[in-house]
């Protein structure tokens, strides 16, 4: 009997981990705790470049639609002063529809990239992802994403102009990602209130633009 009573005991807790673990989203490795970062980046990506890609050309929900899309949101990422960042913090409960506005769903695009961004990134925020999202959503409509600059402008811009599309923000709060001479992303620098702040060393190393880049994609 105490043998039946172990087993039978040791079955529930297993039913009931495997229901709490099909309702929660985990990544690794882990690094890091919640709340304990000095500034976010927010990226942003360049679709026509993106689009460029192998994996964009697989991405048909972004580069196969009817909008032809600028910039749109790649995450929002926790990031340390020193160099680095945190990631997987914690098991998160699964993303669920209601998390993410339509705005929101309009400028980061696909399912998976917003379950990537809450698992990975929002987990060392909070573990509320409308909380998260609602930074992202909080982020575009302070700064914007650059409306002016669209797939059909001018194939080049000098690096200087393309900051000047984000007129809220200073020069040293912007950095650049290119792939060879072709435009990927443009990343903004925010304190842990979403202001604008000068970009770290460590993130200004990574710019790795030209003077002038290519918008086009091909």
């Amino acid at each position: 009997m105490r043998w039946t009573g172990l087993v039978s005991f040791a079955l529930a807790a297993g039913v009931m981990l495997a229901a709490t673990q099909a309702g929660a989203e985990q990544c690794g490795p882990a690094k890091g705790r919640v709340g304990e970062f000095d500034h976010y980046l927010f990226s942003l990506s360049w679709s026509p470049g993106f689009c460029a890609t192998s994996a964009g050309k697989s991405n048909r929900q972004q580069c196969e639609a009817r909008i032809a899309h600028g910039f749109v949101v790649h995450g929002l990422w926790p990031q340390y002063a020193r160099g680095g960042w945190p990631q997987c913090c914690q098991t998160v409960p699964a993303l669920d529809d209601s998390a993410v506005t339509e705005n929101t769903s309009r400028v980061m695009i696909g399912r998976n990239l917003l379950r990537h961004e809450w698992v990975k990134h929002g987990a060392c925020v909070t573990n509320r992802p409308r909380d998260y999202f609602g930074l992202i959503e909080t982020a575009v409509s302070s700064y914007g994403l650059a409306p002016g600059l669209t797939p059909s402008s001018p194939a080049r811009i000098k690096v200087s102009a393309l900051k000047a599309h984000w007129p809220k923000l200073p020069p040293a709060a912007i950095t650049v990602r290119c792939k060879g001479p072709r435009l990927s992303e443009v990343r903004l620098c925010l304190d842990k209130a979403l202001a604008p702040m000068d970009c770290p060393p460590a993130i200004v190393a990574d710019d790795n633009c030209p003077g002038t880049v290519l918008l086009t994609g091909q």
